[in-house]
């Protein structure tokens, strides 16, 4: 992502977290969940604000959100590469004259780790009063790249990543991105009376994909979610003969991943409408094929390389 995006790190572990240099870690959380994390990392050092919440901890309800938040520069991103997990390296530059529960109630959303563009969250920062340190703000202003690929992508699409939309309105925007894509879809979900999945894609004349989305982060999939999708794919089964028919969950981030059925975080289908526009006549689904026969986890290094120029 280019400098003019805002990271926006929350934690309860304590009450002056926020106040040390140190290498923030986001156990059980994906770098992948953070669509722009590729742009983002090689763009450091940025501007970034700590804020503290709400959460529970070790089995004890923590609440920090009386203190203050932190403006932030964030030096370095990195992730595990076995897990996946991420870790922001952070210099605070100063603390701010606001509660960190006063700016939580101007924000969009609330998650451990986002982005907010720094036009909107400086217009927050002037409702709160808040005057952010110079240094902060070079960060913001220093020189950006001419594109991200966010700017690529409509807003539509951007808030399945960063806004909390309803379950039917998360439902309908989800079938939109996929013919966005270039899939045949066929909608059910809240569309209609009975127990359906909220869709069914047609990938090619051999495989069928139905999907169940679920508008929720860190989403673990219950033993009834996969009677549920399983119960699908057969019924799927029964109706087209002959063809290859695979379950997906779509939420907007995943906290473990199994083998069972695949998995497609949101943020990495918007990143694929991206690719779309930025290959043009190029950009096939093919690659789908053997994502899905070998039940790949699709996230932004899988995408990058199985579609690029060549």
């Amino acid at each position: 992502m280019d400098k003019d995006r805002v990271i926006i790190l929350c934690t309860a572990w304590s009450p002056d977290y926020w106040e040390t240099s140190k290498e923030a870690p986001y156990p059980k959380r994906r770098y992948t969940d953070l669509p722009e994390w590729k742009t983002l990392a090689s763009n450091c050092p940025l501007a970034g604000l700590g804020v503290y919440i709400k959460q529970r901890i070790k089995g004890r309800d923590i609440d920090h959100r009386d203190k203050k938040f932190v403006y932030l520069k964030i030096k370095k991103m990195k992730y595990d590469r076995n897990t996946g997990q991420p870790y922001f390296n952070f210099d605070p530059i100063k603390a701010s004259e606001t509660s960190s529960k006063r700016l939580l109630e101007q924000l969009p959303s609330l998650l451990l780790f986002s982005t907010i563009k720094s036009e909107d969250l400086l217009k927050i920062l002037k409702i709160l009063g808040e005057e952010p340190p110079q240094e902060w703000m070079e960060l913001i202003t220093a020189e950006k790249p001419a594109k991200s690929w966010r700017d690529y992508v409509g807003v539509r699409f951007l808030e399945l990543i960063d806004r909390d939309l309803g379950n039917e309105e998360f439902e309908d925007r989800v079938a939109e991105l996929f013919k966005a894509l270039g899939f045949k879809v066929t909608q059910f979900g809240h569309k209609v009376v009975g127990e359906y999945p909220d869709g069914e894609i047609e990938l090619d004349e051999d495989i069928i994909l139905v999907y169940d989305c679920k508008n929720s982060h860190d989403f673990v999939p219950s033993a009834e979610d996969r009677r549920k999708l399983n119960q699908y794919i057969e019924d799927a089964k029964n109706k087209y003969k002959n063809k290859e028919i695979y379950g997906i969950f779509v939420a907007k981030s995943f906290d473990s991943i199994q083998t069972s059925h695949l998995f497609f975080p949101i943020g990495s289908l918007v990143y694929l409408l991206y690719k779309k526009i930025a290959l043009g006549n190029a950009f096939t689904l093919a690659p789908f094929r053997k994502i899905i026969r070998k039940k790949e986890y699709l996230n932004q290094t899988l995408i990058d390389n199985e579609w690029r120029e060549r």
